[in-house]
């Protein structure tokens, strides 16, 4: 969203979700520094600079400043390696972009996913750097109990969308649903379906209803039906069926991924919604289909 108004209400809702939650506010600190060393990095690296005002070189970066305090304990060195981190963050999103970009394929989040999962995977090996924070976003295979009302469901669709920047808060669900209606209808809707249909498809399969709750079935869903459905393909009527598909194939490789990822000691982050989304705008690239903007 090329919307500063947008920005300053995403990091309301970072600052909301962790007064709200009782919580250091690392992750809310983190983002802003991830911000600026990330579009820092950019400028000094003299980048297109049209782009750089479109904050294409520093979401990445921020959610690098997000993840880094959620995945290691809150010490100095965590700090440097936040730092250094978000500024690899920057040079990442320019080398996947090169590569991605002969399909005509945006790089997405992968750059924040990559590096977060090197840093994650380095900490296991320093003393110094302690990991935390995995249990939570890479939660074991539970048993669906108890009664889930209307109001669980609209409790857990909001926290899916919040959990996009590690935010468990249905309120700062409800801002960042607010931060992209300022620019765009058809995105905050898609987002918001998205992540019900995550969470409905989820209930109906019998996945862990504390999990469901805690939004972790539906933030990648969430970002996948905006990207196929209006983002990256102009919106009509076969564009919404593709973007259906696309959100339920994001829901089986976000299982997927809730299996794999512990294994390997790292969280799945946001790459179900990448491989879904790369795969079906090549898909349609392959298909010499046209792509638009936003609708």
């Amino acid at each position: 969203m090329d919307n500063p108004l947008t920005g300053a209400l995403n990091f309301l809702a970072l600052f909301w979700g962790a007064y709200a939650g009782g919580t250091t506010l690392a992750v809310a600190i983190g983002a802003m520094i991830g911000t600026l060393v990330a579009t820092t990095t950019a400028y000094g690296l003299r980048v297109d600079r049209d782009i750089l005002r479109k904050g294409l070189y520093g979401f990445n970066g921020m959610l690098v400043g997000v993840g880094v305090p959620t995945f290691l304990g809150n010490t100095p060195i965590m700090w440097a390696v936040l730092v250094f981190a978000c500024a690899a963050s920057t040079i990442i999103t320019l080398a996947v972009n090169n590569v991605v970009g002969k399909w005509n394929t945006p790089g997405l989040t992968f750059p924040f996913v990559l590096t977060t999962w090197l840093v994650v995977l380095m900490a296991y090996r320093f003393p110094e750097l302690r990991v935390i924070g995995m249990a939570p976003l890479a939660p074991p295979i539970g048993v669906a109990g108890g009664v889930f009302g209307l109001h669980d469901f609209v409790h857990a669709s909001l926290v899916s969308v919040a959990q996009v920047y590690f935010v468990d808060n249905p309120v700062s669900g409800v801002l960042f649903l607010l931060a992209l209606l300022v620019e765009s209808r058809w995105c905050a809707g898609l987002v918001a379906a998205g992540a019900m249909v995550a969470v409905g498809c989820a209930l109906a399969m019998g996945a862990d209803t504390s999990v469901i709750s805690h939004g972790l079935w539906g933030y990648s869903a969430a970002l996948t039906a905006p990207a196929i459905g209006c983002v990256y393909i102009k919106t009509n009527a076969g564009t919404l069926a593709y973007c259906a598909v696309a959100t339920l194939f994001t829901i089986l490789v976000q299982g997927a991924m809730a299996t794999l990822a512990p294994k390997l000691g790292i969280p799945a982050l946001t790459f179900p919604f990448i491989l879904t989304t790369w795969l079906f705008l090549i898909a349609r690239y392959r298909l010499g289909a046209g792509s638009g903007g936003a609708a």
